[in-house]
């Protein structure tokens, strides 16, 4: 008897039905525990727990296979939840994809083996003040007795608070090198802070993480070989597309479902109902569009990574592929953004001044959506799409332009 190998469809369903339980109670309580600023500890883990952080791994590693553009589909669906969970789980599946395109080693495997297992990997590189260079206050030093110690303060530390280990980038104050570090979230030392104070995305713990003296594991560090190069800049952009597809996704059910109930009209409607109402229609109308847009332009890119994934995997990538796919990524970057953010302003429209309430939570919407957007201002991306068309200028290049990459390596 031969079985049928699961398509990419199959393989998707599977993976969103595996946690339709645990999304389904993240849905239910996404505008209460914002508006509470109660960090999820609970799913996080219930999803760490069940493999959710392993989704990329191939099946003979311990994880469900996924390509790219079907993570994608799955991260949609996750956004469709909470988009906060979305963005939070950003930092561990950029250095699981470090991870998996990294050549084989003893070290690489065992930190496979350890998401395989559910750990979280979260990352806390940015500091405050910095400026566009390779020069970070952040510091490794040594100490008389041998030991590598980390000092230093972080910013932006999206997701840490949920994870096991923390990534972060220092000086080696010896070699004056750029150097990845790994620590153990509960180390000694280490101080991660809920103190992200935007008025978006508020469950990330995307805020201050603290170390002192913290002592660090030659054992636990990543590959040498480990790169966070263009690939990195596209897949870390995918998850912000994901988050505001879900985020329009869920705008356009919640507030459909909204209209259908609703009997209330407006005295200058026109429909009985506002359900009937072609004013309130054409609402509902944009926030599908936007859904719609959002949807497509993320399994669009989720495709154009596959193609760059395996490009790395078989060595064969080129600076025409990862130029092509840092334009799409830009290109979809300010469709999305712009779409979204319209729409979850507009949606208010149906409802008048009963759609404000604070138990619809509504507001939520537009500013995770915002906060998203902010990240990467759609200015620039339009002002590098444009030098390109006109002057042929790489933009990943452009990106990491004065900084210095062959810099970085692992503790």
């Amino acid at each position: 008897m031969t079985t049928t190998p699961p398509t990419g469809s199959d393989r998707v369903a599977r993976a969103l039905e595996r946690y339709r339980d645990v999304l389904g109670a993240i849905s239910d309580a996404a505008a209460a525990q914002e508006a509470r600023r109660e960090l999820p500890y609970a799913h996080v883990r219930e999803l760490a727990a069940r493999g959710f952080g392993a989704l990329r791994l191939p099946e003979e590693l311990g994880g469900a296979g996924l390509s790219p553009s079907e993570f994608s589909r799955v991260l949609v669906g996750l956004g469709t939840a909470d988009s906060n969970y979305v963005q939070l789980f950003r930092s561990h599946f950029i250095y699981v994809e470090a991870l998996l395109t990294a050549p084989a080693s003893a070290q690489r495997d065992r930190w496979i083996g350890e998401v395989a297992k559910g750990a979280l990997l979260g990352g806390a590189a940015t500091e405050r003040g910095a400026t566009n260079s390779d020069r970070f206050s952040t510091s490794v030093t040594t100490a008389p007795d041998g030991r590598r110690l980390l000092n230093g303060t972080k910013f932006y530390s999206t997701g840490s608070l949920y994870a096991d280990w923390v990534a972060t980038i220092a000086e080696d104050e010896s070699s004056g090198e750029v150097v990845h570090v790994v620590v153990r979230s509960g180390a000694e030392g280490v101080d991660l802070l809920d103190d992200w104070d935007g008025f978006g995305q508020r469950l990330t713990a995307s805020g201050t993480s603290r170390f002192t003296d913290v002592e660090i594991e030659s054992d636990w560090q990543l590959p040498e070989t480990i790169a966070l190069d263009s690939y990195a800049t596209s897949w870390a952009q995918q998850f912000h597309l994901a988050a505001l597809a879900g985020i329009a996704r869920d705008a356009h059910r919640r507030v459909t479902g909204y209209v259908r109930e609703r009997r209330r009209y407006f005295s200058q409607g026109r429909g009985e109902l506002p359900k009937d109402d072609p004013v309130v229609q054409a609402v509902i109308g944009e926030t599908s569009s936007a859904a719609y847009l959002a949807e497509t332009l993320t399994e669009q890119i989720g495709a154009e990574l596959d193609g760059l994934f395996d490009a790395i995997i078989t060595r064969t990538v080129s600076p025409e592929l990862e130029d092509h796919i840092e334009l799409q990524v830009y290109r979809a970057q300010y469709l999305v953004v712009r779409a979204v953010l319209d729409a979850t302003t507009r949606l208010f429209d149906v409802g008048g001044a009963s759609a404000l309430s604070g138990a619809q939570g509504w507001d939520r919407f537009w500013r995770n959506a915002r906060t998203l957007a902010s990240h990467n201002p759609i200015p620039y991306r339009l002002t590098a799409l444009g030098d390109y068309e006109l002057n042929g200028r790489s933009p990943f290049r452009a990106w990491f332009s004065g900084t210095d990459l062959s810099k970085r390596t692992a503790a």
